[in-house]
């Protein structure tokens, strides 16, 4: 902040968003916007002044000015979903606002609008799981505008949000796994063959090497990932979704035999995946020959990631604790793995009761039947005599 002479008084003036604004004016003396100037710097100090002029920023311009710092730390994917949550979800709806003038009502009625949709302007409703993304991002946008004394609190907080509902994931059977590869065509057996082989993500796979490939040692790196962002967009690759992503996984002797002629005489940065054209494979294209011979297959519905889904089932059926499942399938932590499996463990309550029988073994409870609290007394001063 800083002091000008402004016509026959004085003002105190500040750099807020990158602008100079007056936060207060009309002092006659130089000597007395001083004194204003060292109150309003206390309550910077003790982090209690936000400049009311700040918050007449409009949220569209915020976002502008926050967008660029954010972005720098996000992957690819990340940039394409939240700069498309802000152009379809949040802009449209509320940039013209002021910071100052939201408010946890207007973001509630913003929360209610998602869910409802708007026929005049041919909006579908939301699914709670999107409304849930956009408010995240917008909470995240405020929240930066509270760091920068823009306004003093955040009013995406206790703002209320639908209950996503809980799906049940889809796991295949070992018939029904065979009748998907049959219904495949030749060309793109090895590739659904590894995605349940090895519960790896669709991006995984489509982004292996013939440089991650030990088909002698029947092992897979995942090292990065293949992304297309947009249809005829050029492909992207980054590294694995989470550090854990990065690991080696196993495949059976079966699954190497169909890798083989994928790896021979290929170079090491050739791509094991082609499409029918020879180039990287493209999901999109993928997708729509996956949908119609799962459909033929009569698994109508079945999505790439069930396949991995299925694998995870799999190895839970076959007794590999949840710390193993962890390990292949990549995820960040224990708890994430537990969140989407812990419920097919039901072995896990008897090993449990097998325990707590074990270590209760040796009371008898049977003579405590029917025991009062005057027996119990008695026969505790018996044994103390």
């Amino acid at each position: 902040m800083w002091i000008e002479k402004n016509g026959p008084t004085y003002r105190i003036r500040d750099l807020i968003v990158g602008k100079k604004v007056t936060v207060k004016s009309g002092f006659i003396t130089k000597t007395a916007a001083k004194n204003a100037m060292k109150v309003l710097e206390a309550d910077q100090v003790r982090g209690d002044y936000v400049d009311p002029r700040a918050g007449r920023v409009a949220l569209a311009e915020w976002i502008d000015l926050w967008w660029p710092s954010h972005q720098v730390k996000l992957k690819p994917t990340s940039i394409k979903s939240e700069g498309a949550r802000i152009r379809n979800h949040i802009q449209p709806w509320l940039g013209e606002y002021a910071l100052s003038e939201l408010t946890p009502m207007i973001v509630k009625s913003w929360v209610a609008q998602l869910l409802a949709g708007d026929e005049e302007v041919e909006r579908d409703p939301l699914s709670p799981k999107t409304i849930r993304n956009a408010h995240g991002l917008l909470y995240a946008i405020l929240q930066e505008a509270v760091h920068q004394r823009l306004i003093k609190t955040n009013p995406c907080q206790r703002t209320g949000l639908p209950r996503v509902e809980h799906k049940e994931m889809r796991f295949l059977t070992e018939a029904e796994i065979s009748r998907l590869v049959s219904a495949m065509s030749a060309h793109w057996r090895p590739l659904v063959v590894l995605l349940v082989a090895t519960g790896m993500r669709w991006a995984e796979v489509a982004g292996l090497k013939v440089k991650h490939m030990d088909v002698l040692a029947r092992t897979v790196r995942v090292e990065e990932a293949l992304h297309e962002l947009a249809a005829g967009q050029e492909l992207v690759t980054t590294a694995p979704k989470t550090e854990r992503s990065r690991r080696t996984v196993t495949y059976p002797r079966d699954v190497a035999e169909l890798l083989v002629p994928l790896v021979s005489n290929r170079g090491r940065d050739a791509y094991v995946f082609l499409g029918p054209d020879g180039g990287a494979v493209r999901y999109r294209k993928f997708w729509r020959l996956y949908v119609r011979c799962a459909a033929r297959a009569g698994l109508s519905g079945l999505r790439i990631h069930d396949l991995r889904h299925t694998h995870a089932a799999h190895l839970i059926a076959g007794g590999v604790p949840l710390t193993g499942v962890q390990r292949r399938l990549g995820h960040s932590s224990i708890t994430v793995t537990s969140d989407l499996y812990g419920h097919l463990l039901p072995v896990v309550d008897e090993n449990i009761l097998t325990a707590v029988e074990s270590s209760l073994s040796k009371i008898d409870f049977r003579g405590l039947v029917g025991e009062t609290d005057g027996d119990q007394a008695r026969s505790t001063s018996s044994n103390v005599a």
